[in-house]
């Protein structure tokens, strides 16, 4: 069988599995379907543009081995420079991760998304900060739009909510 032909049937597995999860998704209640259906229909529609693309587009750009890809050319030498190694960045994203645990677990979802979205646009220099508080204001609203307004849940307030009451 082909690569094509290949790609082509694990498509068609794809949108098998997509198809199942909306019939499964027909006798769950209103609100437990909310989240398994809308995202069987974009899989189903993401899938669909693949298969387009795949089968109609052209192919000259889709060709690509990996064993075959050459590092890129360092500047004032003929070899790449020797890999660093990737523990303290690792170390930091994991720490990172920590971060967010523990402010969701002191003072809950809401806050804890401002305060490191925040946190990290201006720590990283991502953006200037007018521009980063706005970036944090709008992603928290949308945090809170989509489970206290859409999905109607309750959000944990912390261990620190008692303080503040």
């Amino acid at each position: 069988m082909s690569r094509h032909a290949q790609e082509n049937v694990v498509s068609v597995v794809l949108l098998a599995v997509f198809v199942g999860v909306i019939i499964l998704c027909q006798d769950f209640g209103t609100r437990a379907r909310m989240i398994p259906l809308p995202l069987a229909v974009f899989g189903i529609v993401l899938t669909l543009i693949q298969m387009a693309w795949h089968n109609f587009g052209s192919t000259a750009e889709l060709q690509m081995d990996m064993i075959t890809v050459q590092a890129p050319a360092t500047p004032g030498g003929t070899e790449p420079a020797a890999a660093a190694p990737q523990k303290p960045r690792e170390a930091a994203a994991y720490g990172i991760i920590g971060i967010l645990l523990g402010l969701v677990y002191l003072v809950g979802i809401i806050p804890a998304v401002f305060v490191f979205t925040a946190g990290y646009f201006l720590l990283s220099r991502y953006c200037s900060w007018p521009a980063s508080l706005i970036y944090t204001a709008i992603f928290t609203a949308t945090v809170y739009l989509l489970f206290v307004v859409a999905l109607e849940m309750q959000p944990y307030h912390g261990l620190l909510a008692p303080l503040f009451e």
